[in-house]
């Protein structure tokens, strides 16, 4: 028995010091040890062992081995919203011009706008609110008295200058924490569910109006990561995204962020484009829905974590450089500001009326029937206004569900009808009743 045992150690010994010679080793492949799962992910979606699951809280396998392949990029678990609200997502842009309070049965999310850097040439300073008079931040929160369900984040950016200060915050360690900690106390203070980015856009100034660097991608991550790390998992974290896809290094970035809200509009306008065309039409070949979705999935943003934009206004002809030849003709055959909100649509279909003047040439709609987007054009058949209507939005709203998306959001809730004709358009068209209330 002594001799077996001594055999029975010297093996041993032998087996360890083999082990070691094979660990100090280069391995042929990466080796990746997950995290604990310290934080159980909500998203739908199946895990792959790694955490890569594509639900909208990261993957429902745990970190030791998933229930099946994953269907897009997730992320680790306990870098996500446990609780991100109710799906399908109807989300309003709800900014501080609009002077009525939002109807809440009709929607799931709020992204209250603006909020904005203080000091926006240099990014420090802190994150400031400009609030509607008559519909303040307070009061919206209220509404979850009418809709428990509701989640309200503040929005934070947009597009042009009064955005700036994205680019200085983020190349900064202490300006980044100053930033992050500005969002929590503001988050805390007003009883808020998250966060929605709007940097238009990292490596490129919007309008020529924002600072930029070519850093700015990789310095973003870094804002997520502290971001995420301030506001733990309860919180949302969601970005807007270009619809070309571009700007943001997704397969870091989707590690934070909860889902992305794509800015599907303005990708087009009058007299050469569609705002928001769902697919390429022979009468317009830019971007369209289709293109944008494809181009958020092959940079790491799976279909379910994307919410698609939905625009309630439409875009004519962008007029040129003012004090120019250029300009004095586009003068002499303008019939609309380059944004006409949709409210404005029924005036000038029904009455031949614009701000209340008659039309400078009168319009008529068509129906692009590939493109699934109505637009109006003057006697020569000259396309003078790419919009939305119910029956456009309709087809978006099925569009979300048939391909399965998070849900849809819209700029901006005050572009709507008194009556809400869009977004009840939107909302049947998702949840297929009148109202979100479950």
């Amino acid at each position: 028995m002594k001799l077996n045992k001594t055999a029975r150690i010297l093996a041993s010994l032998a087996l360890g010091l083999s082990l070691c010679v094979v660990s100090c080793e280069k391995p042929a492949t990466n080796i990746v040890i997950a995290p604990p799962n310290t934080h159980p992910s909500t998203g739908t979606g199946t895990g792959n062992g790694n955490g890569n699951g594509s639900g909208s809280g990261g993957g429902s396998g745990d970190n030791n081995g998933g229930s099946g392949p994953s269907t897009g990029s997730g992320t680790e678990t306990g870098t996500l919203c446990t609780d991100i609200g109710q799906t399908p997502i109807v989300l309003a842009y709800f900014t501080e011009y609009t002077e009525v309070l939002p109807e809440v049965k009709l929607l799931t999310h709020i992204n209250y706008a603006h909020g904005r850097f203080k000091n926006p040439k240099t990014g420090d300073g802190g994150i400031v609110i400009t609030e509607s008079s008559k519909a303040p931040i307070s009061k919206v929160v209220a509404l979850k008295s009418v809709n428990p369900k509701l989640k309200v984040m503040l929005m934070i950016g947009g597009w042009g200058g009064h955005a700036d200060g994205f680019s200085e915050m983020a190349k900064s360690d202490a300006k980044r924490t100053a930033f992050c900690q500005s969002v929590k106390e503001l988050i805390d203070k007003h009883k808020l569910d998250g966060v929605d980015i709007d940097w238009e856009y990292p490596t490129v100034s919007a309008d020529n109006e924002t600072g930029c660097d070519p850093m700015d991608t990789q310095n973003f991550n870094l804002v997520l990561r502290e971001l995420r790390e301030t506001l733990g998992t309860s919180k949302i974290i969601s970005f807007a995204s270009s619809s070309s896809g571009k700007y943001v290094d997704w397969k870091t970035a989707i590690k934070y962020i909860d889902y992305v809200n794509v800015m599907t509009y303005d990708m087009g306008a009058a007299p050469n484009g569609h705002n928001s065309p769902l697919h390429k039409s022979s009468r317009f070949t830019h971007r369209s829905w289709d293109e944008a979705v494809d181009a958020h999935v092959k940079a790491g943003v799976p279909k379910n974590r994307q919410v698609m934009g939905v625009p309630f206004y439409g875009k004519s002809e962008k007029p040129p450089k003012e004090n120019t030849p250029e300009y004095t003709q586009y003068l002499s055959r303008k019939i609309f500001e380059y944004s006409v909100k949709y409210y404005e649509i029924p005036d000038i279909l029904e009455k031949g009326q614009y701000k209340g003047k008659a039309l400078a040439r009168p319009v008529t709609r068509q129906w692009d029937a590939t493109a699934m987007v109505p637009f109006l054009v003057d006697a020569a058949g000259k396309n003078v206004l790419s919009y939305d209507d119910p029956e456009s939005v309709a087809a978006k709203g099925a569009y979300v569900v048939a391909n399965g998306h998070l849900g849809a959001m819209f700029w901006e809730y005050r572009c709507d009808t008194g009556d809400h004709a869009l977004l009840k358009s939107l909302v049947k068209s998702i949840y297929g009743k009148e109202s979100v209330l479950q």
